[in-house]
């Protein structure tokens, strides 16, 4: 199977679990406290490897504990960070995230290290054949130097690349981030995040300046609410699986893994996005995200069980087929 490299944030991540909402002022004491390593890129570099693709990680840590924690987890998942850069001029990157009741998140990050990430060498390249990307890694110098090598690169060796731009991102740096769509293949945004990035006064025009943004693909992720793609010129609404949500980080990142996973196989974009929002439904089951990236028998079970309209039903056994004859996974 060809490769994929994800340049990308690697986060130590703090999650504290709340049975109430937490008052500002006060002692709050919460059922869990949980270490974990997290950050978009070792997200979807877990994720992409618990669907077998072989995968390599660019980014920066620091050479302190913390980094060492998260390139022990990555290296244990079996993702290739032999490109991560050390660095003692920054800590490794570290996000405190509070799990509401219902499981929607509140997120408070410094990026650190991930910040410092410079051009990688060349030969991270070989054997790739798909390059993902988020936005965060264009807020620095350094970061927005490698990306738009690593595009131009890739571009050169025939290898697709993907995008995902990020809330922070698009509010910040929205310009940048469509000079970036034109010269990718894949886009991936978020609702609040496409009203940010096209400065759209609603979805419905959000959906049109993206329709025009210059990316070859273009997914809109939608949450709860499922996920609308590009497909023959024309935005698709694609189902969402119902779970009992836990927590909500990393959600995306498990969808963004899959859909790449899947559109590397070949499958279309309407297959992709599908078993891109079962991915991202069953994240939402488990505590945490980079630890907690779904298996392939999960997202499989979870596509298996869901009621269908008689079009969706049909896709889905032509997923679950493919899913069978890629991975031999078995349902049940």
């Amino acid at each position: 199977m060809a490769g994929a490299l994800v340049f990308g944030d690697i986060n130590v991540d703090l999650l504290a679990r709340f049975d109430s909402e937490p008052g500002w002022g006060q002692d709050n004491l919460v059922p869990e406290l949980v270490q974990q390593c997290g950050g978009v890129g070792a997200n979807v570099a877990a994720a992409l490897a618990r669907w077998g693709v072989p995968v390599r990680l660019v980014g920066c840590a620091g050479r302190d504990a913390f980094g060492d924690f998260t390139l022990r987890f990555l290296e244990v998942k079996k993702v290739d960070t032999a490109y991560v850069q050390r660095t003692d001029h920054a800590p490794t990157g570290l996000i405190f995230i509070t799990v509401h009741p219902g499981g929607q998140r509140t997120i408070f990050g410094a990026r650190g290290a991930n910040a410092l990430a410079a051009r990688p060498d060349a030969r991270c390249l070989d054997g790739i054949k798909a390059v993902h990307l988020v936005g965060y890694n264009f807020l620095s110098p350094s970061g927005a130097d490698a990306a738009w090598s690593l595009i131009d690169a890739a571009h050169r060796r025939g290898a697709r690349v993907a995008l995902d731009v990020g809330m922070e991102p698009s509010r910040r740096i929205a310009g940048i981030l469509l000079q970036a769509a034109r010269k990718v293949d894949i886009l991936f945004a978020g609702t609040n995040e496409a009203l940010a990035l096209t400065h759209a006064p609603d979805q419905a025009e959000a959906l049109a300046r993206l329709k025009d943004c210059g990316a070859a693909e273009v997914v809109v992720k939608r949450g709860e609410d499922g996920s609308q793609v590009l497909d023959s010129g024309a935005w698709r609404d694609v189902p969402a699986f119902r779970v009992e949500s836990r927590d909500t980080t990393g959600s995306g990142d498990a969808f963004a893994a899959a859909y790449l996973h899947a559109r590397m196989q070949q499958w279309t974009p309407a297959e992709a996005a599908l078993v891109a929002n079962a991915a991202g439904a069953a994240a939402a089951t488990m505590l945490g995200a980079g630890e907690s990236m779904p298996a392939p028998e999960s997202v499989a079970n979870l596509l298996a069980s869901a009621s269908l309209d008689a079009d969706w039903a049909t896709l889905r056994e032509r997923v679950l087929t493919r899913m069978k004859e890629g991975t031999g996974i078995r349902t049940g």
